[in-house]
């Protein structure tokens, strides 16, 4: 005897190709009837996204290892803010090791006419480009011919500059611009300059040009900001000798390979990690539509494998039959969502274009496809394959009793597998274990708790809504939502934290930038002007005034260099690390307190007084140093020591000069200063601005206004990336929907027949349906923009220190959008419910 006391013919077993040519042969019939669409959808969703971003991932991490060297443009660097000694070049000449020179600076290059930009300078000696990269195109126009590589930079008299360099002064190759008053001749147009590397300034177009042309320019003067590079490359054993033998000044160090670019490693590494995680939303809800599908396919074929248990076909035989169906569907999965991420990873390639380094990266390994591709295969395994399961216990019987379905798998233990597939997934996404344990503790929680909350607030509703007289259409609605309390709330949830996350970054992006913007006054200073000489000041102010530029006060200004605090260095305080002292500060003196600024401690009327000083608040806090201490400093070689008579809160985002040091006007008479300011000036007066930099050729101008486009050109890319794969994670959420819709269509067919036989129009049914729906977008977008409102508020107030701002409009059009999309959507799929004969329909479904 065997299952519900029926003797099948001897069950015979099928050998593994009989197994896999009935498999395909039921697939090719399931996929005409479209029974595995959603499941396919589902799994190309997940592949996609865990591919797409795990290609992304592997080609930066393999361009920061292979190509560390030729960024770096050495085997190693010291870095230096001034003029490196020439004996130590020599030095390393004499140990056998290559050596060459670079200096780099922002300053306004001026073309054509009226014409001038920001731009990146690059002096390079002719030991240069020793192990970077450096290429040239051959012209303009010739984009699509391959690259000349260059084993010297420019000659003597002669620019290379990059093709965005030249749109903006409106030049030409050939061309000539002006640099400090030196004419340059364009001769080449740089297509990739390997060892860039990152900082704000490097974000301006290169200009590059020899070092022996540069050194006397006087551009290079007090208050420059002024890099300079010594690239050395040999034998390993003499690197380590320079590094132990050299006796480096303040503000030198050395960079190594595994130091060089580590800002954009950091940078591209924090990317990757949000792309990453919002990836993984998407894998989730995809996974949930796997379950749901799954478990809808498994029950309608319930009567398919109890006529193959009575044709004799043995139980094992039949789960293998369609497991072998699910992985055919893997592997149609993982080839189509393979050429898909392969789409996505180059679209996210040239959204985050201005934050990679340039050139080719290198192809995405073998590892990497294999990384995202297991997304899949992880899915199928966690979510689909155990509401298969049931179909082996199916018994032969129910070919004669429908009534007699499988007992499927224990809750505890689907919950099970889908939480530890969820494990392996986050597991393998970041290679981190205890993020993997403090992630899946607290989201699960979190989700639990939500879930929780909202089955309750359902059924309250519920309970509250009996007793009010709804119309008829919204009374079928409301009970269709809250007759299973948790799938409606599991849809909700799934819907909100999507377009939470959607709205916050996109309110994220919109109000640092308008915030910051906002911030500066109508005319608040847009151009610094640097290294102003003592006999040029007055004229230079006068000039300014002449053409009607209104401009902060004049400072003076020397580099100089903090050595002790109350007669103790800061070797032996331990305080060398702190960037902010780890290099020459920007020191000036003056009696009347900057607008920008604002004492919080101590007289700032001690400033009349000699061999006084006022310093920053956060670098007092981070020096430890407090009223009536006495600091240490040296500049232009004159040692000087002053007391600490007031401390200052300063707003670095006033774009006025500021400091960190501030000293009584005794101290700076004793140094030789030079002057800096900063001035306005408006969008339809930039000739006035060309001819000043013409006038006063030594005077470093920095013209603000390309730059402060420059951060948003990037939260820009990095938000658009970021909203890429957030559509995807949307599209998982109206799958895990549909999905939800077709696993429960057979029950509202029955009860939309049952309706129409009792008289219900379809217009009331219809009616019912679209209610329902727009109900559901509407709580999960209200939901979502509650949440999204507390987020905000919480960012802005206690981390970003922004003004909050409600999200208004956002309120009114986001729930009318959502309600309107998922009553279409939900109608749509629902149609048959009402165009289908109620006789059919009660005859098919019994």
């Amino acid at each position: 005897m065997t299952d519900a006391g029926i003797s099948p013919p001897s069950a015979t077993r099928m050998n593994l190709a009989s197994q896999w040519r009935l498999a395909l042969r039921l697939l090719w019939r399931e996929a005409r009837s479209g029974e595995l669409t959603l499941i396919l959808l589902a799994l190309l969703i997940a592949v996609t996204s865990a591919t797409g971003i795990s290609l992304f991932s592997s080609r930066l991490e393999l361009a920061l290892d292979d190509k560390s060297t030729t960024w770096l443009g050495a085997d190693m660097r010291l870095k230096s803010t001034r003029i490196i000694d020439d004996g130590l070049r020599q030095d390393a000449v004499e140990r056998g090791l290559d050596v060459a020179r670079t200096l780099t600076f922002p300053s306004v290059v001026l073309g054509r006419g009226d014409n001038m930009t920001l731009a990146a300078i690059k002096a390079v000696d002719s030991g240069y480009p020793m192990k970077a990269t450096l290429t040239l195109m051959p012209d303009q126009q010739a984009a699509e011919q391959a690259p000349v590589p260059q084993t010297q930079g420019p000659k003597s008299g002669e620019a290379w500059v990059e093709p965005r360099l030249l749109a903006l002064v409106q030049a030409e190759l050939g061309d000539e611009l002006r640099l400090g008053g030196q004419p340059f001749r364009v001769t080449g147009i740089i297509a990739e300059e390997s060892d860039r590397g990152s900082g704000f300034y490097s974000l301006s177009p290169r200009m590059m040009v020899h070092w022996d042309d540069i050194q006397n320019s006087p551009l290079l003067g007090p208050g420059s900001r002024l890099n300079y590079r010594l690239m050395l490359s040999g034998a390993a054993e003499q690197l380590q000798a320079v590094q132990t033998d050299w006796e480096l000044e303040a503000g030198q160090s050395f960079e190594t390979l595994q130091q060089g670019n580590q800002r954009m490693a950091e940078s591209l590494d924090r990317a990757q990690r949000y792309l990453a995680l919002a990836s993984l939303l998407a894998v989730v809800l995809a996974s949930i539509a796997v379950a749901i599908s799954a478990q809808r396919y498994a029950s309608r074929h319930f009567d398919i494998s109890a006529l193959m248990r009575t044709f004799g076909l043995h139980r094992d035989d039949v789960l293998r039959l369609y497991l072998w169906q699910l992985v055919a569907l893997g592997i149609l999965a993982a080839i189509t969502g393979g050429l898909l991420a392969l789409g996505l990873q180059q679209a996210m390639l040239w959204m985050l274009a201005d934050l990679l380094p340039t050139g080719d990266l290198p192809s995405a390994p073998l590892s990497a496809w294999v990384l995202g591709l297991s997304s899949g295969l992880i899915t199928l395994l966690g979510f689909g394959v155990p509401q298969l399961l049931p179909l082996a216990n199916v018994a032969p019987l129910r070919v004669l009793r429908r009534d007699l379905a499988p007992v499927p798998l224990a809750g505890w233990a689907l919950t099970g597998l889908a939480l530890g597939s969820l494990a392996l997934m986050l597991w393998v996404f970041t290679g981190d274990g205890v993020l993997t344990l403090w992630v899946m503790a607290g989201g699960s929680t979190l989700v639990l708790v939500l879930l929780g909350l909202l089955q309750l607030g359902i059924r309250a509703m519920r309970q509250r809504l009996t007793q009010v007289d709804l119309p008829l259409s919204w009374r079928f609605a409301w009970q269709h939502l809250s007759r299973d309390s948790r799938k409606t709330a599991s849809q909700i949830l799934a819907f909100s934290l999507t377009l939470q996350v959607m709205v916050v970054i996109a309110m994220l992006r919109n109000d640092l930038l308008a915030d910051w913007q906002a911030s500066l006054p109508e005319n608040a200073p847009n151009v610094f002007a640097l290294n102003i000489q003592s006999y040029e000041r007055d004229a230079f102010v006068a000039s300014l005034e002449q053409q009607g530029f209104r401009h902060s006060d004049i400072y003076p200004m020397v580099p100089g260099r903090l050595l002790t605090i109350n007669d103790q260095t800061i070797q032996q305080l331990g305080l060398s690390h702190i960037g902010s002292i780890d290099r020459d500060l920007a020191l000036t003196a003056g009696e009347k307190l900057a607008d920008s600024n604002r004492v919080v401690a101590g007289d700032w009327a001690m400033q009349q007084q000699n061999g006084q000083l006022s310093i920053e608040a956060g670098l007092a806090e981070r020096l430890g140093v407090g009223l009536g201490d006495t600091l240490g400093f040296r500049a232009a070689g004159v040692d000087f020591e002053a007391t600490v008579s007031s401390i200052r809160q300063v707003d670095w985002g006033s774009l006025s000069p500021n400091f960190f040091m501030v000293f009584s006007n005794d101290i700076m008479e004793r140094l030789p200063p030079s002057y800096i300011t900063s001035f306005h000036v408006p969008v339809d007066e930039q000739a006035k601005l060309t001819q000043l930099i013409r006038d006063y050729p030594a005077v470093n101008i920095l013209d603000m206004q390309a730059l402060l486009g420059q951060p948003q050109t990037l939260l820009m890319q990095l938000t658009m990336a970021v909203e890429l794969i957030l559509v995807i994670v949307l599209i998982a959420a109206v799958l895990v929907m549909v999905s939800a819709l077709i696993a429960s269509l057979s029950e509202r067919l029955r009860e939309g027949g049952l309706l129409r036989t009792l008289g219900a129009s379809t217009r009331m049914i219809r009616r019912a349906q679209l209610t329902e729906f727009a109900l559901l977008g509407g709580i999960a977008s209200v939901l979502a923009l509650l949440a999204s409102e507390a987020l905000i508020y919480g960012l802005y107030t206690a981390v970003l220190d922004i003004p909050w701002q409600s999200l208004g409009w956002i309120w009114l059009w986001l729930p009318l959008i959502a309600s309107a999309a998922l009553a279409a959507l939900g109608s749509t799929l629902l149609r048959k419910t009402v165009t289908v004969a109620p006789q059919q329909v009660l005859r098919e479904l019994g």
